[in-house]
């Protein structure tokens, strides 16, 4: 078993040690997904999409952006508290030879992980009420853009304390996805553009509605995750240094 593994391993285990997590994992995208897609009105809306507008309901227009808000704060949350839990001991691990690349690699896959598996509930969740025009497409943008803030939420676990990091890794997600980046949105501010959901949430709801799915935006968000993982690690990096 290599260095890698055996790092990975401890961190699986460290999410079966935190049930809050797994709490999470299935709650977040019931409440948000399910419960919502009961409640809300069958209202007639109109979403914007890049080149087009799609007159829907407002179940079918809100869904998709909540399920995708759902699995970022899922994943935004996971890093967190997987950072906190384990930054003190990566130290001493560090200390001890471990590499500081094997250790946040391992982290990554499983934050990863995580990502996939709140993507895929929360996709789940909305096939019950709504199914996006190129379910395949949505489905890898959401986790493009949930492992992009699984790793923000690993950079904040670094710089914050747990329960600021918390608020962080609620209202981020939501002020990128459910003000700046909804199909319900218009005109954001040119310096949304700093957020995730510019390019991986477009991409997403760009596939709920249309048949013709954004992979300019996909591609970006693609590019955003890698600067997004490269600049994770070298503050948590630096983070077992202090």
């Amino acid at each position: 078993m290599t260095r890698t593994t055996t790092a990975l391993s401890a961190t699986v285990k460290q999410f079966g040690r935190t049930p809050v997590l797994l709490a999470l994992l299935i709650a977040l995208p019931a409440y948000f997904v399910g419960l919502l897609g009961y409640v809300l009105p069958d209202a007639p809306i109109t979403v914007q999409v890049p080149g087009m507008t799609v007159r829907t309901t407002l179940v079918n227009g809100t869904l998709p952006m909540l399920a995708a808000l759902a699995a970022a704060m899922v994943a935004g949350i996971a890093g967190l508290f997987l950072t906190v839990d384990t930054l003190d001991a990566d130290g001493w691990l560090s200390l001890a030879g471990l590499p500081a690349r094997t250790l946040f690699v391992a982290r990554a896959l499983a934050l990863a992980g995580a990502a996939v598996l709140a993507a895929a509930g929360a996709s789940a969740v909305l096939g019950l009420h709504v199914v996006p025009d190129q379910p395949v497409v949505f489905v890898a943008s959401v986790v493009v853009l949930a492992v992009t803030y699984g790793l923000l939420g690993a950079v904040v676990g670094v710089l914050t304390s747990r329960p600021a990091g918390v608020y962080v890794m609620l209202f981020g997600p939501a002020i990128d996805l459910f003000l700046f980046h909804s199909p319900l949105a218009t005109d954001p501010p040119i310096w949304a553009a700093a957020f995730p959901g510019r390019y991986a949430g477009v991409a997403a709801m760009d596939a709920a509605f249309s048949a013709d799915p954004n992979w300019s935006a996909l591609a970006w968000g693609v590019a955003y995750l890698a600067v997004t993982a490269v600049s994770a690690g070298v503050v948590v990096a630096r983070g077992l240094r202090t």
